[in-house]
């Protein structure tokens, strides 16, 4: 059995135990092990149990360190050794099961409680503004409870990536997660999309249907835009959230459905109630919790980081040899801007720059051709970052023991940045370590 401890500055995050088969480490939501930042690949390292030993697989864009040195595509484990996915570490213990204590729930929350800095990740959510930690600590307020929650905020602001986070964090994160936008169905169709039909229900209904609502059974629901519900279709989901029973269209019989709901919306519920067009009852049912979501104008501070994540992610999804970087100048006009479209402009924005530049290793203001104008009068400043030498680059390793995290914290590059400089230059680290000893 292998046992995986994973830390986060020094504290204890995750506990994991593999004993056959293999396992998955990665940022998608989708591996067994889960490490949510930018620097981390979707699918970051596979380990499998090969005979009494264990097989590591790197499968990164930045690379995996064993025991301090860079994994070149895959190695058996030593029974004691310690793996690093920036800015994770991971302790690795080779041990048989009666050794395994298991983590006390209990202390492993307090692990994950302890200090006071912000946490960057939520599962797919990024920031770490004072509005984002609020969210966080909502989510997981309401994650073992199966409550209504109604998600605001203005368009663009991430309300479907919430829903998602709220159903990952739930124990029905194994089951359905079905999204469906009101706004997008033709009001004489909502109520067969979400209710489902049976046979001959109406012209056209050739075989029974099941309704989003069934699909989503024992998982969640996400109503986008529930505001632009017909008042029949209001009256049919308010039926449902009370009893949980579904009625289909050409049917008088009741079907039980466990199913969780989680809505959102841009619009002003409250005054659509006062106006008649929004159900009181309905609207008091669906707002048990509600999320309120800060337009990205009002959380600049996370737009670094947002701005790592999304150049990570394209870097992989156009094949990148590295991932790029932004000019002080380039960030300093994403800070500045206003961002009408939230965080959902930002992402095509950097998707737009990347398409259009020939050399996308370096993004500076000229580049970012759509974003919207900044605000305020500043100067932006000048790009200060050359292309990294070969000699330059020995010289900070050397300086820094050659320890790639504080080179390329010293170089304000991303550790990958580094590798792949290294990789370019056809530089063996440990045999460049060794040389300059010897001299």
């Amino acid at each position: 059995m292998l046992e995986l401890k994973v830390y986060l500055d020094k504290k204890l995050i995750q506990r994991s135990l593999l004993s056959k088969g293999e396992i998955t480490v990665g940022r998608s939501s989708e591996n067994d092990l889960i490490l949510p930042n930018p620097h981390v690949s979707r699918l970051h390292l596979v380990i499998s149990k090969e005979g009494d030993a264990f097989r590591l697989e790197d499968r990164s864009s930045n690379g995996v360190l064993l025991d301090g040195n860079p994994v070149a595509g895959s190695v058996l484990l030593p029974p004691q050794c310690r793996l690093e996915v920036y800015p994770f570490e991971i302790d690795c213990s080779r041990r048989r099961d009666d050794q395994t204590v298991p983590i006390p729930k209990k202390e492993l929350q307090a692990a994950l409680q302890q200090g006071d800095s912000p946490r960057p990740h939520f599962g797919v959510l990024v920031g770490e503004s004072p509005a984002m930690q609020q969210i966080y600590r909502l989510i997981e307020d309401v994650s073992n409870h199966a409550v209504t929650v109604l998600i605001r905020g203005e368009h663009g602001t991430g309300k479907e990536l919430v829903a998602r986070a709220v159903h990952e964090a739930s124990p029905r994160r194994k089951e359905p997660f079905v999204a469906v936008n009101c706004a997008a169905i033709p009001l004489d169709l909502i109520e067969s999309e979400l209710f489902g039909y049976e046979k001959g229900a109406f012209t056209g209904a050739h075989a029974a249907q099941k309704g989003k609502i069934e699909e989503a059974n024992k998982g969640t629901l996400f109503l986008d835009e529930i505001g632009e519900l017909s008042p029949a279709a209001q009256a049919k989901l308010l039926r449902f959230l009370q009893g949980k029973v579904v009625v289909r269209l050409g049917s008088a019989r009741e079907t039980a459905v466990d199913t969780r709901v989680v809505a959102a919306t841009n619009k002003d519920l409250e005054r659509a109630v006062e106006a008649g067009t929004f159900r009181a009852d309905l609207y008091y049912r669906i707002k048990v919790v509600q999320i309120l979501l800060p337009p990205l104008r009002e959380r600049r501070e996370d737009i670094p980081l947002l701005a790592a994540h999304f150049l990570q992610r394209l870097a992989e999804e156009m094949n990148l040899p590295s991932i790029p970087m932004l000019t002080p100048g380039a960030l300093h006009r994403l800070q500045a801007a206003e961002w009408p479209g939230n965080v959902r402009q930002l992402e095509n924005a950097f998707y737009s720059a990347l398409v259009r530049s020939h050399s996308p290793q370096l993004l500076d203001e000229a580049m970012l051709l759509d974003a919207p104008a900044w605000n305020g009068t500043a100067e932006m400043e000048e790009a200060p970052l050359d292309a990294i030498s070969k000699e330059l680059l020995l010289k900070i390793l050397k300086e820094n023991n050659w320890d790639t995290a504080r080179a390329a914290e010293s170089l304000k590059v991303s550790r990958g940045t580094v590798y792949y400089k290294l990789k370019k230059y056809g530089i063996n680290l440990r045999e460049a370590a060794k040389r300059s000893i010897n001299m």
